[in-house]
């Protein structure tokens, strides 16, 4: 009787669930194509400030390292006590050659007069020898006189010519006496900010000598950045770029502003500069890095992990209605541990998250979906074989 009611009766077995499997959405977004950049900041332009005055020595300094100036600013002051004994001794000459030139008009004057009278004596000696009235050697004295008359006026408008050509090299020399002593106050030939100062209170100066003062020209400072020669093919000016300097928490923006015409001959890196307009008051020399703009590009993105390398294909496992679909990918842009789809997956569709061979095509599957980020790495974009084609 047992027997009989265990052959007639069936058991219920529990139906078996399809394995759990974590998948993704493929998103559509915005993602930036970047290069990385190293280098330092640099002033865009350096005003350096000297004196060509030899061997004057410094009296005052008025301005230090990290002082933002303005154009005619005092930086420093020289001795100038030489240089005013030379200018007063100048005066000195100008005023006697004004005094030799009121001399020789006086003498011009004199001599033209007596031309006059020389002449009017000679024009009455003819006339009263024309009429027997006068001796010929009379006439004759009446030439002579004249003609030295001539000679002394002549002689007196060259000595006029001569002191007034003597004023014109005293008056040079008292600008150039001035122009030396305008020297000794040392000005700030720009606006900007000072980098360097050289000027010591009672060192001599020297013509050949280093500047007294370096001056970033407007506080403009910028990145002198080094690229690798295949980066900075792709660089363009304009391009707009994000740059971190060490010790400063948020980055700075800034944009390209010049690319070399040339690499490096021994590294063969490019050298490009990116002007910062928020970096006036960071320290010229800081070591700084970045990432320049390429290129943004929108599409379908990825993990990297859903997709695999497949007999040189590249693949991705799509569930549809629990089924496992095996699909050929065309991909782009990979940046951030994303990868763009150009084909083969659309936006919305679920991706098994981690592609490998322990799936199938054909095999069913139950989807937990998981999320994962669409932030923008700091890494650079690699673009692959695909998107370069």
């Amino acid at each position: 009787m047992l027997a009989w009611l265990v052959v007639g009766c069936t058991v219920a077995m529990p139906e078996e669930r399809p394995p759990a499997v974590s998948v993704v959405t493929a998103r559509a977004s915005v993602l930036t194509d970047r290069v990385r950049v190293v280098g330092s900041l640099v002033a865009r332009e350096e005003s350096v400030v000297k004196v060509d005055l030899a061997d004057v020595r410094i009296v005052a300094v008025e301005a230090e390292a990290g002082d933002i100036v303005q154009r005619g600013d005092v930086l420093a002051r020289l001795d100038a006590t030489l240089i005013s004994i030379e200018q007063s001794a100048n005066a000195a000459r100008l005023a006697r050659a004004d005094a030799a030139i009121q001399q020789v008009e006086s003498q011009i004057e004199d001599a033209a007069l007596a031309h006059v009278q020389a002449r009017a004596d000679m024009e009455r000696s003819k006339q009263l020898s024309a009429k027997g009235f006068a001796a010929d050697e009379t006439l004759e004295l009446r030439q002579t006189t004249l003609k030295r008359a001539a000679s002394a006026l002549a002689l007196a408008k060259q000595s006029f010519w001569v002191a007034q050509a003597d004023r014109r090299v005293i008056i040079a020399e008292g600008q150039e006496i001035a122009a030396r002593l305008a020297r000794t106050v040392v000005k700030a030939p720009t606006d900007g900010r000072i980098l360097r100062r050289a000027a010591k209170l009672g060192a001599l100066t020297s013509a050949n000598g280093e500047p007294l003062f370096v001056i970033a020209e407007n506080g403009e400072i910028e990145l002198d950045a080094e690229v690798p020669e295949a980066d900075f093919a792709r660089l363009a000016v304009g391009q707009a770029a994000s740059i971190m300097v060490l010790g400063r928490g948020t980055p700075l923006e800034g944009r390209v502003r010049l690319l070399a015409p040339e690499l490096q001959a021994g590294s063969r890196l490019g050298r490009a500069r990116i002007s910062l307009p928020q970096a006036g008051n960071l320290s010229v020399g800081a070591f700084a890095r970045g990432e320049v703009d390429i290129e943004r590009r929108g599409g379908v993105f990825l993990p990297a992990t859903a997709l695999s390398d497949r007999a040189g294909r590249v693949t991705a496992q799509v569930v549809e209605d629990g089924t496992v679909v095996v699909r050929i990918l065309e991909t782009g842009l990979r940046t951030a541990g994303l990868v763009e789809i150009g084909s083969g997956v659309e936006a919305g569709e679920t991706v098994v998250l981690r592609a490998g061979n322990f799936l199938a095509e054909g095999d069913h599957v139950t989807p937990v979906g998981v999320d994962y980020p669409m932030s923008t790495s700091s890494e650079r974009p690699i673009l692959t074989s695909d998107a370069a084609q």
